[in-house]
């Protein structure tokens, strides 16, 4: 069913000071798809705002009519229209402990005014888009209880019938006690009619379409283990019997491939059962944090998998964080037991591709086509050589709308098998276990100055850094792959004319 929310973005400022409001105004005068309130007046914001129905509401915390935390009080009180609107606060400076009391008394975001606009409307849009889905999914839920309420009604109505039959039987049945069914229009109106004739048969059906109720619904939750619900939506399709071959929707979203590191040599003592069973524990673990973070696992490869996440790279970044810590919690259970640990690379893109049905008539299955899909592949593979847990391009990095939240590592300029155009590549840390995350920030600065270095062409000077790195974290796989690098450059006398800092792949 197509939802009926309205998807524009709708902001409401509420502000004592025309000037902001003209400055915030012409921020967003060019962005077609935003809609600009303002009010004047806090004791008014709760009016405007029922009158407009804001996505986000920007809000200053100094204004003469009303005290500014006393009015996020005010519009996030549970009885208030404004309760689950987004609420960023605006003020004239930083101020750590009213940040704080803001962000107690429910604000979702803080701002320094007049803060940057590129920044404001990135945050407008991704309040608002949160917003939305939160609406989208109350209106979903709502939709759910209203044909669960028909669906009760529609029985309470066969419930009349079959005790109408009962009244016949002892001879009390009285006429109208059946009025209301009899005026439907349905075959249940037409057996309330003729009820004496038709009871039985009424009867019968009731059994057969309970039992059938019951096959139908056993049947659309084996099928959801195939074709995913959050898939179909995704498609826009109600049903799986709605969903045609060649169904897709083409467009830019982030893709996440995931791989067990090593996954031969754990399995390779272990009978086919016994890595059906261990392949099984770990995808349990790791792909509900692929649907918590609104992705969609397209299929499964073995011990790795491959997801989308249609709202982009926030959701597949901090999907990939969680199934690393899920990794780590999973990993203290197996050294527990005497097993090995796993180690597990996942690569993240941001392209656009298409995402829908391939295969034939009787046998199809949702799959994601694109080069960008091709390239994240390689990138998941490059985790290996460089050591790292989660590995991602310069277009996820751009794609985020808080790259701030993550601790992040430049690694190389690399062009992976298959393609011509290097393409930059980012370790997030936040995947990485304390004490790995530690050592790396640690040796961050060093590595840096290698780095620096190693693209000018000074392998010498980079050699001693990348040393310093490896002082400090032996571990640093990445450091150690350039020293590799350096050593054969420096054996191989590579002139500056040669080098344009880019490392060509050979290998998957």
């Amino acid at each position: 069913m197509t939802s009926t929310i309205d998807e524009k973005i709708i902001v409401l400022l509420i502000d004592d000071q025309s000037i902001i409001g003209e400055a915030i105004s012409r921020m967003l005068a060019t962005e077609q798809d935003i809609v600009f309130h303002y009010c004047s007046d806090p004791t008014l914001a709760l009016k405007v705002a029922k009158d407009c129905n804001p996505t986000v509401i920007l809000q200053d915390l100094v204004m003469p009519q009303m005290e500014g935390l006393l009015l996020v009080k005010y519009l996030r009180s549970q009885n208030s229209p404004t309760c689950h609107i987004p609420l960023i606060v605006l003020s004239s400076k930083e101020e750590p402990i009213i940040k704080a009391k803001a962000f107690e008394l429910g604000a979702n975001d803080y701002l320094v005014k007049l803060p940057n606009n590129i920044e404001l409307i990135a945050r407008i849009r991704y309040h608002s888009k949160a917003y939305i889905n939160f609406l989208k999914r109350q209106e979903a839920e709502a939709l759910f209880k209203a044909e669960i309420m028909r669906q009760a009604a529609y029985i309470e109505e066969v419930d009349r019938v079959t005790s109408a039959a009962y009244e016949v039987e002892r001879d009390v049945f009285q006429p109208e006690t059946l009025a209301e069914v009899a005026k439907r229009s349905d075959e249940l109106g037409q057996l309330a009619r003729v009820f004496t004739n038709m009871v039985r048969i009424v009867k019968a059906r009731e059994k057969e379409l309970t039992t059938a109720n019951t096959r139908l619904e056993s049947l659309l939750q084996a099928y959801g283990r195939f074709v995913p619900h959050e898939y179909l939506r995704f498609l826009r399709k109600e049903t799986i019997t709605d969903v045609q071959l060649g169904d897709h929707v083409s467009k830019v979203m982030a893709v996440m491939f995931s791989d067990i590191r090593s996954f031969t040599t754990i399995s390779e003592n272990m009978t086919p059962q016994e890595n059906f069973n261990f392949v099984n524990a770990y995808l349990k673990r790791v792909s509900p944090e692929i649907r918590s973070h609104y992705g969609i696992i397209v299929k499964f490869l073995g011990d790795g998998m491959m997801a989308v996440f249609p709202d982009g790279a926030d959701d597949a970044v901090a999907a990939g964080v969680a199934k690393q810590k899920q990794v780590y919690e999973y990993n203290k259970q197996r050294v527990e037991k005497g097993y090995l640990p796993l180690q597990v690379g996942i690569g993240i893109h941001v392209g656009h591709m298409m995402l829908g049905m391939v295969g034939e008539e009787n046998r199809m299955q949702g799959d994601a086509f694109s080069d960008n899909v091709n390239l994240t592949a390689r990138l998941e593979g490059l985790t290996k050589f460089y050591g790292v847990s989660l590995l991602i391009s310069e277009q996820t990095l751009e794609h985020l709308s808080n790259s701030g939240k993550y601790q992040i590592r430049f690694l190389d300029r690399a062009v992976v098998k298959g393609r011509n155009e290097p393409i930059s590549v980012y370790e997030i840390l936040d995947a990485e276990i304390d004490e790995i995350k530690y050592l790396k920030l640690k040796s961050q600065p060093d590595f840096e100055q290698a780095l620096d270095n190693y693209r000018q062409g000074n392998f010498e000077q980079a050699k001693v850094y990348f040393e310093k790195v490896l002082s400090i974290n032996s571990a640093d796989k990445t450091a150690g792959l350039y020293l590799s690098r350096i050593n054969y450059f420096l054996l191989e006398d590579k002139t500056l004319e040669e080098w344009d800092g880019v490392w060509r792949f050979t290998e998957k």
